[in-house]
Formats: structure tokens, C-alpha cells, sequence
């Protein structure tokens, strides 16, 4: 079970050290790291006031109130307004000085930010996510099982695809057996909208799924992941319909390289500009530098993309607890491309892969 409440203690640290006064959060990834309560976002306020000190306060609307008091562990305050009345009047009274620092949640609503400001009348504003990344974006061993689970879950999944990767059927098709696939397995939703492309479609690293139908010689990559107790996996792999040309296997065997290299350059203390750089190494001593376009890895749990990022002018150093993708990819414009991605976890006994299923070319 979550603590909850020792993860709001430990955020609170963080703002007083901080000088932080106020944090206030919309229905986001954060707020359910923080109580486990996951909402919609819509026209009505929804607000979780966490100050520095003292019990956290979560205002709203009356229809989630069951919702709300039926968690495992509350580690708020409840109040609940009705339609027609204005949900502010309840945070006027809770803002107990006239000026400080309040950290805003980016994902809230610009129509919401502008109605609670009146509350937060002497404050300068930031963003929360400078705050909760300091906690989210180490996973504890709970965290780290449940997004093994869900890489495991993605596996199964992808194990499925050679049977549908036949000549006709199209990218949206192959899609929907994908998410019908993810859910039949356990996951809640998927993490993202598959990207299932083909042909000359893969030179487009996040082509937008279409009607476009499969042929002989197509390569395919698909990039999928679904949502498991809440975290996210995320995978990509590049598969061949029929025998690949010599050209593709030469492109192939250079993303699988630049996987490994990243994989293996992933350990404590190491900033992540020189997992991208290892990377990036490999696929430009194969002589296809310049089709690298996108960064290395993202990181991942609550969210498919959060801290810590590995790309290039990025210091920050691993620590035991993140875990990101390691995605290299090369696309020749108007002809094809590759991706190879994994989600990779930094335990204390080194760098683990959550994602297992094979990389070499899979011809179909």
C-alpha cells in the first residue's frame, strides 16, 4: 500500500526548504501520486491545496465526494461545493498570509489558474513540477515492480504482433489489435495513442496512424504502451514483412548497436548527456549521424514522458530509482526508419531492462 501521507511529508520538506508557502494542483499525474484520487479535468475547479505545513485541503465538486472518501487512505482535508456556487469562496479563507510563493500545477486549466488567482492576490507564482520532480522522478521498489509488470505486459502484447503483420491490413487496424490486446492483458487504458507506422511512413518518427495498408518489403514500427495500476510502459519495435534489404539490415543492425550502447553506458552517477551520447556514438560510426533527430530516452512512470530526459546538454546525473526509455532511431527521409526502445530501470544492482522482447530484426 502507498503512503500516501509520507509522500506529502516529504514534499513539504521540500517546500520549506524551498521557501515555498503553497503548492496547488489540478487533477494531474501529480495530484494522484500524492492521494491516489484520479479525476477529469473540466469546467469545474478541482483544487488540492498542500501547504508548507499542516494537513493538506481538497476542494471539489459535490459528484466526487464518494469518490474522494472512499480511498484507502485520505491523507486530507474534504470540502465540496455545489453547482452555482463559486468553489474560490472556500480557498479565500484557507491562504493564511497576505503574500509568499505559491507553486501552481502547469496542467491546470488557464481558465481555473485565472479564477483562483484573487486567493493568491500577493503571491509570486511558480511551477509545481520544480517541486514534485524532486520526488516522482526516483520510483521506489513498489514503483519499480509495477513498471516492470507493465514492460512484462507490453511484451506479451508485441509477442502477438507477427500474426496480424500480414500484406493488406492497414496501420489503423493493426492499432486497434493492439489496444484490444493491452486491455485483454490487464492494462487500464493505453499510455498513448499507438504509433503504428509503415513503409515510407516509418521515415516520420511520430507519424500519425492511418489507412495506409501493409506490402511486401514494408518495414514496421510500432510504439505502444499501455497504463498498469497507474504506470506507464512504452516500447518500440521494428519489424520486417518479408526479407529485408541488405540497406535495412545495415540501418538495423546500427539502431540495435546504439540500444546496447545506451544500455550499457547506464549507471549511478553518470549524467544523462553521455547515455545519448553513447547512443548517438554508435549510429554515427555507422555513418547515419545525421537521421538521429530525436533524443535518446525520456523518463516514465505515472507519465509516458517525465524526468529525467537523456539528451545532450543534460547534466543531470542517474541515481539508483529513475527510470526512462532508451530509444535510438535513424530515418531516411522518404524511405524508411528504425526505432528500437526500451524502458530501462537503474536498481542498485545496475541497469535493468523491463522490456524482453527480442531485438533482433523480426522478418514476417
Amino acid at each position: 500500500m502507498v503512503d500516501f501521507i509520507a509522500r506529502i511529508k516529504k514534499i513539504q520538506a521540500i517546500m520549506k526548504h524551498q521557501g515555498t508557502d503553497y503548492m496547488v494542483l489540478a487533477p494531474s499525474s501529480h495530484l494522484f501520486y500524492l492521494t491516489g484520487l484520479k479525476t477529469t479535468a473540466d469546467e469545474r475547479v478541482q483544487v488540492f491545496l498542500v501547504p508548507a505545513e499542516g494537513t493538506p485541503v481538497m476542494i471539489l465538486p459535490e459528484m466526487y465526494r464518494e469518490m474522494a472518501t472512499n480511498l484507502e487512505e485520505k491523507s486530507f482535508y474534504l470540502l465540496t461545493w455545489a453547482d452555482g456556487l463559486d468553489p474560490v469562496d472556500l480557498l479565500l479563507p484557507l491562504i493564511k498570509k497576505p503574500s509568499g510563493i505559491v507553486a501552481i500545477d502547469e496542467r491546470m486549466w488557464a481558465g481555473h489558474f485565472l479564477s483562483i488567482r484573487k486567493a493568491f492576490a500577493g503571491y509570486e507564482f511558480m511551477g509545481a513540477s520544480a517541486l514534485m520532480r524532486q520526488v516522482r522522478m526516483i520510483k521506489d521498489q513498489n514503483e519499480m515492480s509495477i513498471l516492470e509488470k507493465a514492460g512484462g505486459l507490453t511484451d506479451k502484447v508485441m509477442g502477438e504482433v507477427p500474426t496480424v503483420l500480414k500484406p493488406g491490413i492497414s496501420e489503423k487496424e493493426i492499432a486497434f489489435f493492439v489496444e484490444n490486446k493491452l486491455k485483454e492483458y490487464g492494462a487500464d487504458e493505453v499510455s498513448f495513442k499507438p504509433i503504428i507506422a509503415s513503409g515510407p511512413n516509418t521515415s516520420s518518427p511520430h507519424h500519425n496512424t492511418g489507412e495506409r495498408k501493409l506490402i511486401l518489403g514494408d518495414l514496421v514500427v510500432l510504439d505502444f504502451g499501455g497504463l498498469f495500476q497507474g504506470y506507464c510502459s512504452d516500447m518500440t519495435r521494428t519489424f520486417s514483412i518479408g526479407k529485408a534489404s541488405e540497406e535495412v539490415k545495415k540501418v538495423y543492425n546500427a539502431v540495435k548497436e546504439a540500444n546496447e550502447a545506451g544500455f550499457q553506458a547506464v549507471q549511478e552517477g553518470i549524467a544523462c548527456e553521455k547515455v545519448d551520447e553513447a547512443a548517438r556514438n554508435a549510429i554515427s560510426r555507422a555513418g547515419y549521424g545525421q537521421y538521429f533527430v530525436h533524443r535518446t530516452g525520456h523518463g516514465i512512470g505515472l507519465d509516458v514522458h517525465e524526468d529525467p530526459f537523456l539528451v545532450a546538454g543534460n547534466t543531470e546525473m542517474l541515481k539508483v530509482g529513475m527510470t526512462f526509455s532508451i530509444e535510438p532511431g535513424i530515418y531516411l527521409p522518404k524511405q524508411f526508419g528504425v526505432r528500437i526502445e526500451d524502458i530501462v530501470g537503474l536498481s542498485e544492482k545496475g541497469a535493468v531492462r523491463f522490456n524482453n522482447f527480442p531485438r533482433e530484426l523480426v522478418e514476417v
